[in-house]
């Protein structure tokens, strides 16, 4: 653990901090009530640290939001947002957008679970049986018990029927006294915040709104190319928490939504409630406002995205510096809005791409927090862990020929063209369209390509960060049914890279986040899954071309094993489209040409400030020159971890193929300080190819663990416990894992169980630390943390 030392005094603080914490909100939120306030003061705290842990944004069960009092005013819904089965699209029903009052709710099929008139509420019931058969322990996950009693009656009847359903869901019960607090808060008619309450927390600095109006006045600005790039803007930043950067030391800092308005932004927001941000806002004219976020932050969805006056400036710059003009402002329909090529093909691409490479970590963090990536059937196009590098713009063809983005714009077709209800029988139709018109572009940016780097890539066209931005190497990790970004190259030599051209990455942004509808039917859903394994296996032919050209095909083949039809899906569906075209990297030992590329892609080409530090505890294969392994001073722990790291799941060494998903580890000091930790099962595949069958496409043999400070991830499987000077023997016992019984023993010893009296406060402790870093992190979610073995 580098730099333990001062980790550990930082966690000697975020500890301390767990007094006044309650699951990663700070209790100043809860001073600000007056006296009277008793949701705030009494009610808030309870949701926050025992409820939204499970209860929050789509994936909440029975859609039970308890983010905010609007959420359990809403109530619960039968309805299950990620159905991949529909056949027609449903209505909308997004917290605080589709509906503002319980009559609006009631109208759209949401039945109450705080109303008290007959004694009894689905809230209290489901609590008070969960204290009532606090060992009785459920045999499903979260998401496969999803079920939804409409009132007291039908959840009190599950006493007898399903004792395990009680709630929270197969962990220790609420006190006695938390109980208490809730049945008297609900006989008070389940008051909400005060006036002076929520006033308190809506009032920033003069400072800030000056910001907030400054931000606010550009993107109203009243020239058609404003108006252009403000809608550019909207479509891009829909999904982001913002924060200003003079709010950064806050302990609780304001972050805002980007939305649209009928009413000017100082009159008060009315939200249009548009499917999606391309969509037509209707009537007369409209304003982009900056719209406070007042539900608690999740880790989950929650994706910063930095304001400042520099940030404005750059922008400004970036769209408005430029001479270009508006031939024709776009119109809504879907043929035009659904095709960010042709909506904005009056923006210069140099404008939009670098735009995109400004904060890329922030866009990439759009497709893998955002509502599409939820569950395996939307996460199974993406590999276990991979790195993502980018296309210097200087060697993209369409930053550097307008010719050739016009040729480009009307192939580069996406899903979302067609819309939320895409008929099933059509998807084969479409998508073959889609890859008739994918080919036409591939074909056409080869012939380019050839034109403009005639002797092949070199290492220098991969985007280099600007000497500073850290976002130019990024590092995707899979916890098979969801994901996280991190900056930087996190873990040891991964199976695949991706490099990202602008019409990859603008692809990548409409199919997975603008076009996307989570609330679409089967066919829209699953058109956007296929169009996604388009563009990733683009993205890994981008970088195949900076490869020596006889070692292209036997390495995109070994990431594609797996019978005839995987074999038919590479020759006809995705051929590669030149194996001719030389590289301009030199290679020492062409046969581990992918080795090499990132190895020198490390030592020479990226600046340490933008690739980031050594990850020492999981590099075996990879080596930075000048600073050979042995040369880092692992301490104890670091060193007992790194002998789990990177060594695949073969049957001599098969430990990694038992670990869950996202295990978090909080290794404790002898003075009680602790620190997290994670560790990540990499579970590697013979090929992604396909939609279903995933289970029959695993490559157990090759698993392996990525272990990295911090919790990677907002979704742990498993938390231990481990003190300091017990790391070795926790390595140990890894080590010798040879059968889910071994696993299970592991579990015993360092291991909290759901049921163990002292979940929550090893719970809680990690919400803490988590919160020392409010900007970037959230509250943990626990729907697919571990069953207790039966």
């Amino acid at each position: 653990m580098n730099g333990v030392t001062s980790c550990l005094r930082l966690c000697c603080f975020m500890v301390a901090a767990a007094l006044t914490l309650v699951c990663g909100l700070p209790a100043a939120k809860a001073q600000t009530a007056s006296s009277g306030d008793e949701y705030s003061s009494r009610i808030e705290p309870i949701f926050t640290s025992r409820c939204v842990a499970c209860h929050s944004c789509y994936n909440a069960p029975c859609q039970l939001n308890l983010q905010s009092y609007s959420g359990a005013i809403r109530g619960a819904n039968r309805l299950n947002v990620y159905d991949r089965s529909r056949l027609e699209s449903v209505a909308p029903t997004r917290l605080d957008i589709d509906g503002h009052t319980a009559a609006d709710w009631r109208s759209k099929g949401f039945f109450d679970v705080l109303d008290a008139r007959r004694g009894r509420t689905l809230l209290t019931e489901l609590i008070g049986l969960r204290a009532a058969h606090p060992h009785v322990q459920p045999q499903k996950p979260v998401e496969q018990s999803n079920f939804c009693p409409a009132n007291g009656e039908e959840a009190a009847h599950l006493s007898e029927t399903a004792p395990e359903l009680g709630m929270p869901y197969g962990l220790p019960p609420l006190s006695a006294s938390e109980i208490a607090t809730l049945r008297e808060w609900i006989a008070d008619g389940a008051p909400g915040p005060s006036e002076a309450t929520l006033a308190s927390r809506r009032r920033i600095s003069p400072e800030l709104q000056m910001q907030v109006r400054a931000w606010e006045a550009f993107l109203n600005g009243s020239s058609q190319r404003e108006k252009l790039v403000a809608r550019y803007l909207f479509e891009h930043l829909f999904l982001a928490h913002l924060h200003f950067q003079s709010d950064a030391a806050s302990r609780q800092p304001a972050f805002f939504r980007l939305v649209r308005s009928r009413t000017p932004c100082e009159a008060g927001i009315d939200e249009i409630a548009a499917r999606r941000p391309n969509e037509d806002p209707g009537g007369a004219g409209f304003h982009y406002c900056l719209s406070r976020l007042e539900a608690m932050v999740v880790d989950k969805t929650h994706i910063p995205y930095e304001l400042s006056p520099q940030k404005l400036e750059r922008i400004r710059s970036l769209f408005l510096d430029a001479k270009w003009d508006v031939s024709r402002f776009p119109s809504y329909d879907d043929d035009t809005s659904g095709n960010p090529f042709k909506a904005f093909a009056d923006i210069p691409v140099r404008s939009r791409y670098q735009f995109l490479l400004d904060d890329a970590a922030y866009e990439v963090n759009t497709f893998i927090k955002g509502p599409v990536c939820n569950g395996s059937v939307a996460v199974n196009s993406i590999q276990a862990r991979f790195f993502v590098l980018f296309l210097t713009p200087d060697a993209d063809s369409m930053v550097t020929s307008a010719e050739f983005a016009r040729k480009a714009q009307d192939l580069l077709i996406l899903p979302g063209v067609w819309g939320s209800d895409v008929p099933l029988m059509d998807d084969v139709a479409f998508f073959s369209r889609l890859v008739e018109h994918r080919e036409a572009f591939r074909r056409l940016r080869a012939e380019h390509a050839r034109t403009l780097r005639p002797a092949g890539y070199a290492l220098g066209d991969i985007w280099n960060g600007d000497g500073h931005n850290r976002g130019a190497l990024l590092t995707v990790i899979r916890h098979f049914d969801t994901a996280v970004v991190t900056e930087g190259a996190v873990g040891d030599l991964p199976k695949t890279l991706l490099v990202l051209d602008y019409s990859l990455f603008e692809r990548l942004i409409y199919n997975l986040v603008v076009n996307y509808d989570v609330f679409g039917n089967v066919g829209h859903q699953s058109l956007t899954r296929l169009y996604m394994d388009l563009i990733r296996m683009e993205a890994e032919e981008l970088f195949l071309a900076f490869l020596p050209p006889a070692e292209r095909t036997s390495l995109r083949n070994s990431w594609y094993v797996g019978g005839v039809l995987t074999e038919v899906k590479l020759r006809y569906v995705f051929p590669l489209i030149d194996n001719s075209t030389p590289t301009a990297v030199a290679f020492r030992n062409p046969g581990h040409a992918k080795a090499e590329f990132v190895e020198e892609l490390l030592n020479d080409h990226l600046a340490p400030e933008v690739r980031g530090p050594p990850d020492p505890i999981n590099w075996k294969i990879l080596r930075l020159s000048g600073h050979p392994q042995a040369a880092h001073k692992l301490t104890a722990p670091d060193q007992a971890l790194h002998r789990i790291a990177s060594i695949e799941a073969a049957d001599a060494t098969p430990f990694a193929r038992f670990l869950p998903d996202l295990a978090l580890m909080l290794i404790r000091d002898q003075d009680g300080h602790a620190m997290i930790y994670s560790l990540v099962h990499n579970r590697e595949h013979t090929n992604i190819s396909w939609i279903l069958d995933e289970s029959e496409r695993l490559a157990p043999k090759e698993d392996t663990l990525t272990i990295r400070a911090g919790a990677v991830g907002a979704y742990p499987n498993m938390i231990f416990v481990v003190p300091e000077e017990d790391v070795e023997l926790f390595a140990t016992a890894i080590l010798k894992l040879k059968s889910t019984a071994d696993y299970e023993r592991l579990v015993d010893r360092f291991g909290v169980r759901r049921s163990n009296p002292k979940f929550w406060s090893f719970f809680d402790e990690i919400n803490a630390i988590q919160a020392g870093d409010p900007i970037r992190s959230g509250a943990l979610d626990l729907t697919r943390y571990e069953l207790d073995a039966r």
